[in-house]
């Protein structure tokens, strides 16, 4: 009991200093000066770059986030995730994400004027990306207008980095998911149970599979929205017990505890569609019933299906468990134009870098028809992005996209600043890597940036 307790006050004390961005990256207040090349595109200066670091600190590094009792900290920002977010191989198995054909090199168009863009955040103070890049902890940005390069900056990584996407992992398993769905694999309007028999005589028979694709299913065990707010960091809550069951966090109290244990202990707080309620496990459940409808892993699955047919530069790789489950709510790590490149599969571009149209028009409409606007702002997340697009009404969201637009534009976000943004209407993809505190807005600043140029 007595090491329990002591154990829950390192717990505690870390959270003050970390959980809601207390810390700040040592790049932020730095001004750079970016190298040009000829075609117009910003990269970091070699000393600048994450991995130009002694061996000496990048075993330091590998030893502090080694230790059981500090594996979960690696899902915050600090001086050792600076190198970490862009090297999360060292840290976790991987499974490879296989690329395939002819690269498919983006040609370029360089506008050097959108660093000139300006976009206000939500204390009202405004900032150009010149000025974004300046001040705050953004590793890099690309931006893909009609199939070509407009913008490309680096800061903190080079092209060739692979970075973790975080939360911006979501929508590849969901992607596929609609796949399936189409083909007559998946009927989201099935229970959870139908398709995962182990959850069978649980809550879990009660929930729909739209409902947990939505993060609309009304249990308990959410990510932000629990009474005490510590989810991610309390061993007594059941999303810390259901991450520690996948080598995310320790829980020797636990330790014998599976996945399966952890969420049918779950229950039902509210109806169904109540309210937005972010929370990977529902991403967890739709990644393992997209497994079990093809009877392939998550990893696989995306290689066959999408990142072997884009045209991309490298092999991605995905965060697996040590049980071998491929980590979709979380885990995927990419070059940051590879990540661009998937964004155009949402764009009319994907038809310049892929003979096969892997999504029809039709899916791609299903995704931007949001349900259930009235559920939005219900909880943490949706808040949250409500407060990032302040003039924007009827956000929603769907298939894991945490806003999707009035006007058909969709953004997923990825805790530290990782983010997405696609526009179908302009044929435009922003995509960019950080590694700050989630709170910088470079998704107020991608939305200007597409208004901008649309």
């Amino acid at each position: 009991m007595k090491n329990r307790l002591k154990h829950k006050s390192i717990l505690r004390i870390w959270v003050l200093m970390f959980a809601f961005g207390a810390i700040s990256c040592s790049q932020n207040s730095r001004q750079i000066a970016p190298v040009h090349d000829n075609a117009g595109i910003l990269f970091a200066n070699p000393e600048d770059v994450a991995s130009s670091i002694s061996l000496e600190q990048i075993l330091s590094i590998s030893e502090f986030l080694s230790r059981p009792e500090n594996k979960f900290k690696i899902q915050f920002p600090g001086a050792e995730t600076q190198f970490a977010w862009k090297h999360m191989s060292r840290f976790f198995p991987t499974a490879q994400v296989l690329r395939g054909g002819k690269i498919h090199e983006l040609p370029y168009a360089i506008q050097p004027a959108i660093g000139d863009i300006s976009y206000k955040n939500s204390s009202g103070k405004s900032f150009t990306v010149n000025s974004h890049f300046e001040q705050f902890p953004i590793d890099a940005m690309v931006i893909v207008k009609d199939g070509k390069i407009v913008y490309e900056r680096y800061k903190t990584m080079r092209p060739e980095d692979r970075h973790i996407w975080f939360s911006a992992s979501k929508i590849l398993g969901s992607t596929i998911l609609l796949e399936l769905e189409e083909e007559g694999k998946i009927d989201i309007n099935k229970p959870v149970t139908f398709y995962l028999k182990e959850l069978s005589g649980t809550v879990w028979d009660s929930v729909k599979v739209v409902e947990a694709l939505n993060m609309a299913t009304g249990l308990n065990g959410t990510e932000h929205d629990e009474p005490t707010k510590d989810s991610r960091i309390n061993p007594e809550q059941i999303w810390f017990r259901w991450a520690a069951t996948l080598g995310l966090a320790p829980q020797p109290e636990f330790a014998n505890n599976t996945w399966v244990d952890v969420l049918r202990g779950m229950e039902r707080r509210k109806p169904a569609f109540t309210a937005f309620e972010y929370n990977s496990i529902n991403t967890f459940i739709v990644n393992r019933i997209v497994e079990r409808a093809e009877n392939k892993t998550l990893a696989d699955l995306l290689s066959e299906r999408i990142w072997s047919k884009l045209g991309m530069e490298h092999d991605a790789y995905m965060v697996i468990s040590p049980s071998g489950l491929s980590l979709g709510f979380f885990g995927m790590n990419s070059t940051l134009r590879d990540m661009a490149r998937y964004g155009m599969l949402y764009t009319p571009s994907s038809s310049t870098i892929t003979n096969e149209q892997i999504l029809t028009p039709e899916m791609i409409r299903k995704m931007q028809k949001g349900t259930h606007p009235e559920m939005y702002t219900q909880g943490f997340v949706g808040q949250m992005m409500q407060r990032s697009f302040p003039d924007e009404t009827g956000i929603t969201n769907n298939y894991q996209w945490d806003a999707v637009f009035t006007d058909g534009d969709m953004f997923k976000s990825g805790v530290g600043g990782q983010g997405l943004y696609v526009s179908p209407a302009t044929n435009m993809v922003v995509a960019w890597f950080s590694t700050g505190t989630g709170k910088n807005q470079e998704e107020t600043m991608a939305r200007a940036i597409v208004k901008s140029l649309k």
